[in-house]
């Protein structure tokens, strides 16, 4: 636990000099203002989705893939590889950190885009806490896709275009939120769920929807996890090198 703590005090550290948080902020703020700008209340539950899988989702796969290709290119993860920090404590405070990040933008956005829209008239109390499971959630599945993909890379450059193919079969679901399908298909792709439980802030969810969005998303987690566990450990050597 000591180890965890300190990987994941390290890593916030990391991400703040590296004005990662800077940089969350303003891209929370920016999507606030086009939300409050483009969305209307009675909207909401199928904006708040789409915007939290076209802008968090992207911006979390990139900042995964930049963290762990510093780390490599600043040897951390070579010297990592000699302490007694252990794979998963790792990939654990990764997990931790940037997810924290990631939902900090997400409640810049969706908070922000709420206050400027109660310059327009009333805004009902949101489902906070379903908002919050699901932005969290949605955090996890980006974080982990994206170490599962960033392994296989050695610089940022390589990694970018395989990050937008990934990032756009992730973002196929916005065309459910939207209403634009109602293609069942969608909805088994691994960032369905988390967007439904972001949904359910905004608008009632029925058991069944909310059965859909908490079990499978634990399954997606749950899988994805074991993925980034043994493909950190395969291509380990590979990053350090």
């Amino acid at each position: 636990m000591k180890r965890l703590v300190a990987a994941l005090r390290i890593d916030i550290l990391n991400q703040w000099r590296n004005r990662l948080y800077a940089i969350g902020v303003g891209v929370g703020a920016l999507g606030a203002v086009l939300l409050a700008w483009l969305a209307p209340m009675s909207r909401m539950a199928e904006a708040a989705p789409a915007v939290c899988l076209a802008v968090v989702g992207g911006s979390t796969l990139m900042y995964v893939g930049a963290m762990i290709l510093f780390e490599r290119d600043e040897r951390t993860l070579t010297a990592n590889s000699v302490t007694p920090l252990q794979t998963h404590e790792y990939l654990i405070a990764k997990v931790l950190s940037l997810t924290l990040l990631s939902t900090l933008e997400s409640v810049v956005m969706l908070g922000g885009a709420l206050v400027g829209r109660a310059f327009w008239g009333g805004v009902p109390m949101p489902n906070v806490l379903l908002f919050l499971i699901g932005v969290a959630a949605l955090g996890v599945v980006y974080v982990l896709a994206g170490v599962i993909l960033v392994v296989r890379f050695r610089s940022l450059n390589e990694f970018l275009m395989p990050m937008a193919g990934v990032a756009v079969v992730l973002q196929l679901p916005i065309f459910y939120f939207i209403h634009l399908t109602s293609s069942p298909l969608l909805l088994c792709i691994p960032t369905s769920p988390t967007a439904m439980l972001i949904r359910g802030g905004f608008a009632p969810l029925t058991a069944g929807q909310l059965l859909y969005a908490a079990g499978y998303s634990a399954v997606i987690i749950a899988v994805l996890a074991w993925w980034a566990n043994v493909a950190f450990r395969t291509h380990r050597s590979r990053m350090a090198g």
